[in-house]
């Protein structure tokens, strides 16, 4: 997508502003270091180009690889994945990034959710080649996992794991994430607070419970605790997200819940923003009577209505961290098997 990308899509995916993207682009003072890294890391995953005086750094020498004969990388996604666009795209972009980079192609293929389609597998498994490997991008079905990994190929999973397989697995803090969210509604007073997802959709989504889970459990044990403060409640909304009927299924337990909570934790920026519209709608003030808190810090979150406090989980990061694990792995085959976790950082905006 090189050429395509403009410093405002930039800016929206980072949640800055243009002006900050064009000071970071342009190595001009004003922008800290950690925020011009960020920039300068999404334009070279993104494979932003500038005209004229370019900032240093984001032609990589690697821009050109994807466009030759270099080895091909098998890169594998559940079907309803590859078209959405706030986060698997992203990281789908961040992994083509990386192949220009270490002069890799990408091959992209796609498997159902849930079950083994052999012939599938069989086929991918016979085209292999000359590969040399796999990144399997997000949940994969067990049977699929093993069937691609007795090949004898490495193979880099990325946001899932599978303790079946030896295999190197690059994975968000999601369990930081939630615990991040939660503190973040404990901090601002909340003391009746839900979390909204769905445990079955992804282990991301059930990490992030665990996180919301370890975040009360702190703060209950906490040595300052006012022992005459308001006892405290973390409940969890189960809806079918995934779904075509999972936003009526989210204002349906809306209207029927006897109270609503101080605060919304949700498994992600999707559910949060569809939970925000279905507050507004039925005149809740927000953030006044409820507070809610994403996961994942979408492009979405920022531009709201009611822009999104979330948490921010890395995305291209995620692709291009995968591919320099396969890139390691094939020069040391020998090496046991790693799991590399990126933090989470918690942005405060309007909603919580």
């Amino acid at each position: 997508m090189a050429g395509k990308v403009s410093m405002q899509e930039i800016a929206d995916r980072l949640g800055v502003s243009k002006y900050t993207v064009s000071q970071a682009l342009s190595g001009k003072p004003g922008v800290s270091a950690a925020t011009r890294r960020r920039v300068a890391a999404l334009a070279r995953a993104l494979g932003y180009r500038k005209t004229g005086r370019d900032a240093p750094g984001l032609h990589e020498e690697g821009q050109e690889a994807a466009r030759t004969a270099g080895p091909r990388l098998l890169v594998g996604m559940e079907e309803h994945h590859a078209d959405e666009p706030m986060f698997w795209r992203r990281v789908m972009e961040g992994v083509a990034a990386g192949c220009r980079e270490h002069g890799l192609r990408p091959e992209f293929f796609s498997y159902s959710r849930g079950r083994t389609d052999e012939a599938a597998v069989a086929e991918t498994v016979k085209r292999q080649g000359d590969a040399a490997g796999y990144v399997i991008i997000g949940k994969c079905p067990t049977a699929t996992l093993l069937r691609l990994g007795d090949s004898g190929l490495p193979m880099v999973l990325v946001d899932h794991e599978e303790p079946l397989l030896a295999a190197d697995a690059v994975l968000n803090a999601n369990a930081e994430a939630g615990r991040l969210a939660c503190r973040r509604l404990l901090a601002e007073g909340c003391r009746s607070i839900v979390m909204v997802g769905r445990d079955s959709f992804a282990v991301s989504f059930r990490e992030r419970w665990w996180g919301c889970r370890m975040a009360f459990d702190e703060w209950q044990r906490e040595d300052n605790r006012e022992p005459a403060s308001a006892p405290a409640s973390l409940r969890k909304w189960t809806v079918p997200y995934g779904s075509p009927s999972w936003p009526h299924s989210l204002r349906k337990r809306l209207d029927t819940a006897a109270e609503l909570p101080d605060g919304f934790v949700c498994a992600n920026d999707e559910l949060a923003l569809e939970l925000s519209r279905a507050l507004i709608e039925r005149g809740t003030p927000l953030p006044d009577r409820c507070r809610i808190v994403g996961i994942d810090n979408t492009a979405a979150s920022q531009s709201a209505p009611l822009p999104l406090t979330t948490v921010d989980l890395a995305k291209e990061w995620l692709g291009m961290r995968a591919v320099e694990a396969i890139v390691r792995r094939l020069g040391r085959p020998e090496a046991p098997p790693e799991k590399i976790v990126l933090s989470a950082s918690l942005i405060v905006r309007q909603s919580g």
